[in-house]
């Protein structure tokens, strides 16, 4: 059954999407994230507009490569960080589970290729993330593994060139700058998409500012979560009645790959 066919939503009904530890943790993120491309960007093409301010005196490009060491650690720090809180935390686990990718994923692709093409009346029914968040997160995982161990091995190039010959080096700056190129690129034309020009969130979605989602956006983009949690509300509040009246209810298990809150 389909989002468009089943059940009435409350406008003002909302659901929690994002913890505000996960919020922040996303906004750091963003925030390093940007500051090592300029500054990162800013060593590789010293014409570019954005040079300017590190230019023309020695300490001001100096100023450049501290941003970026102070920005790398902070990015390596919060790598840690997160997979603690994924690893060690209710939470996180929860969410860790939703992102395994599963059998359905691929169906989910093939089905919404379908939908998109016009040869399927209905877009597939999610869970708490698509299949295109899940690509997503791993991307993220694999570019940070890759950015945070080539940068490591150019900012200690000494202990690199102790323990390899140059042309390793030379490899592993090749690849952090194309890794570098392929990141942004991903942010600008897939993440960007996918939060501010998807005509079914423009001009923003807002579950990364107040970790809120409409019942209506659940409804569509998520409906097995939606589903999972009707079924979830209908259940407490038969339970809320039957303990009024004094009669016990047995507890169904309703999660559709929803984390814990």
């Amino acid at each position: 059954m389909s989002p468009s066919e089943t059940g009435a939503t409350h406008p003002s009904k909302r659901y929690l999407r994002w913890t505000l530890n996960e919020r922040v943790q996303h906004w750091t993120l963003a925030a390093t994230f940007l500051l090592l491309v300029i500054t990162g960007f800013a060593l590789k093409y010293p014409e570019a507009w954005w040079v300017r301010p590190f230019l023309g005196v020695e300490w001001q490009f100096n100023l450049r490569g501290l941003l970026h060491r102070v920005a790398g650690t902070v990015f390596l720090a919060l790598g840690v960080y997160h997979v603690a809180y994924m690893s060690l935390t209710r939470r996180g686990r929860g969410l860790l589970a939703a992102f395994r990718p599963r059998r359905q994923d691929l169906r989910d692709l093939v089905h919404n290729v379908g939908y998109n093409l016009g040869l399927r009346r209905q877009r597939p029914a999610f869970a708490h993330f698509t299949y295109m968040e899940k690509v997503e997160y791993l991307a993220l995982i694999w570019g940070a593994v890759i950015m945070g161990v080539t940068g490591l091995m150019l900012w200690f190039e000494e202990v690199t060139l102790l323990l390899f010959p140059k042309w390793v080096l030379d490899l592993v700056t090749v690849i952090h700058l194309y890794e570098a190129w392929l990141a942004s690129l991903a942010i600008l034309v897939w993440h960007f998409y996918y939060v501010i020009l998807n005509p079914d969130v423009y001009p923003l979605n807002t579950s990364m500012i107040d970790g809120m989602i409409s019942e209506e956006a659940l409804r569509e983009e998520h409906f097995l979560e939606w589903q999972a949690l009707q079924s979830r509300e209908k259940q407490q509040k038969a339970e809320s009645e039957n303990a009024q009246k004094g009669e016990p209810i047995g507890r169904i298990s309703t999660a559709h790959g929803r984390p814990s809150d």
